[in-house]
C-alpha cells in the first residue's frame, strides 16, 4: 500500500519536473514561453477586471498582430527602466504625422499608455485563471526545489528505507 503511494506521487513529481522542464526550454528570441503561434503571458495587473486578473495565464496568438480597438492584446513595454509584457485592451488607434499607428491603452493608474506595432506580441486567445502565479512559481528556482526536487528526495528515502526493511524482513525468514 505505502509503495503505491509512494510510486503515484513519484509519478506526479515527474509530471511536473518535465511539464516545468518543457516550460523552461521553450522560450522564444524574447525569453518568452511560446509553443507554435501561442506565446503563454502571466498576467501582471488588474486593468481587465473581472475578465483578467493579476495571476490569471494568458494564451496570447502570436501570428495575429492586426489589431483594432477594444482588443486585447499582450505587449512589450519599458517601466521603470525594465523590459516588462503586459495585457491590456486597446482603447484607441491614432496615427502620428508619419503615419504610423498609435495604440493607446488604459492603465491601472487612469493614465494612458501609448505603442506601437513593434511592441505587439500577439492578440489574446484565452485565459487559464490562476495558472500564471502557479507557473512562475514552479519557473522560479525555489519552486522546483520546493515542488519536485526535495519531495523526489524524500520519497526516496522512505523508498529505500521500505526496501532495505522487506530485504531485512526476507533474510531473516
Amino acid at each position: 500500500m505505502l509503495k503505491n503511494i509512494i510510486i503515484t506521487i513519484y509519478v506526479i513529481i515527474i509530471g511536473i519536473a518535465l511539464t516545468t522542464i518543457i516550460f523552461s526550454t521553450s522560450r522564444n528570441k524574447e525569453g518568452l514561453i511560446q509553443f507554435g503561434n501561442t506565446i503563454v503571458v502571466e498576467v501582471e495587473s488588474n486593468v481587465l477586471e473581472p475578465k483578467i486578473v493579476k495571476g490569471d495565464l494568458v494564451l496570447v496568438n502570436a501570428n495575429n498582430k492586426k489589431v483594432k480597438e477594444k482588443d486585447i492584446i499582450s505587449y512589450i513595454t519599458l517601466e521603470e527602466g525594465q523590459t516588462v509584457i503586459r495585457t491590456n485592451e486597446i482603447a484607441a488607434i491614432t496615427e502620428d504625422v508619419d503615419e504610423v499607428k498609435i495604440y493607446s491603452l488604459k492603465k491601472e493608474d487612469g493614465s494612458i499608455e501609448n505603442i506601437d506595432d513593434s511592441c505587439i506580441l500577439g492578440t489574446y486567445k484565452t485565459t487559464i485563471p490562476f495558472a500564471g502565479t502557479i507557473l512562475g512559481f514552479l519557473l522560479s528556482r525555489q519552486g522546483f526545489l520546493m515542488i519536485t526536487v526535495i519531495p523526489a528526495c524524500i520519497l526516496f528515502v522512505l523508498f529505500l528505507v521500505n526496501f532495505l526493511l522487506s530485504v531485512r524482513k526476507k533474510t531473516q525468514q
